[in-house]
């Protein structure tokens, strides 16, 4: 094996593991966001799936791209070389708009299509409001429930649309045992 192949095997291997990894974290994600949780690791889990996919399909284009040519070379007579050659070349090609749609979903989905604000109270409380990228009608609130996750609260139609929540400078209060979400100018009881 010369060093082509040898990078190009290390690129898949990458692959591999990425996937794994983009597959364990997403259905940790859909398995808590069942029991209405959020998955939440400094950004929300999806997103972090998200990134190992991203991993995933560049060292993979990477590995095919190193290895396969050493690989057809190796092929002895010229007619069945040119055939795998170009068959190869056909077939990158079909993939190459397919790749680029996942590429950019994955890429919408690391950079996350919504926002995630984590809100803090002085006495170290802390609520999370998510809202959706679209629209941004769809707000939600979530309570911290363990270490990596948090449990929904509650809908909150007031905050929603615009300006975004992450652009309102909300803050969270105690008072009485209850959280006060402040954004702007509307509070919310949470």
């Amino acid at each position: 094996m010369n060093r082509r192949e040898i990078w190009g095997a290390a690129f898949l291997a990458v692959t591999a593991l990425a996937g794994c990894a983009n597959r364990a974290i997403d259905e940790a994600y859909w398995a808590a966001a069942r029991e209405d949780l959020l998955l939440y690791v400094g950004i929300p889990g999806d997103s972090i799936a998200a990134w190992f996919l991203i991993v995933g399909l560049l060292s993979g284009a990477v590995g095919l791209f190193l290895l396969l040519p050493a690989l057809i070379s190796r092929v002895p007579r010229q007619l069945p070389r040119r055939i795998i050659g170009w068959t190869t070349a056909v077939a990158a090609a079909a993939a190459v708009p397919y790749a680029g749609i996942i590429f950019v979903f994955a890429y919408l989905g690391a950079f996350g299509i919504g926002d995630t604000v984590k809100v803090v109270a002085a006495d170290g409380q802390s609520v999370l409001v998510t809202q959706d990228g679209f629209d941004g009608d769809s707000v939600d609130i979530y309570n911290p429930h363990d270490e990596l996750h948090y449990k929904w609260v509650r809908s909150a139609p007031e905050i929603s649309g615009w300006p975004r929540v992450k652009d309102r400078n909300c803050h969270l209060d105690t008072r009485d045992k209850e959280l006060l979400l402040t954004c702007g100018a509307t509070a919310l009881v949470v």
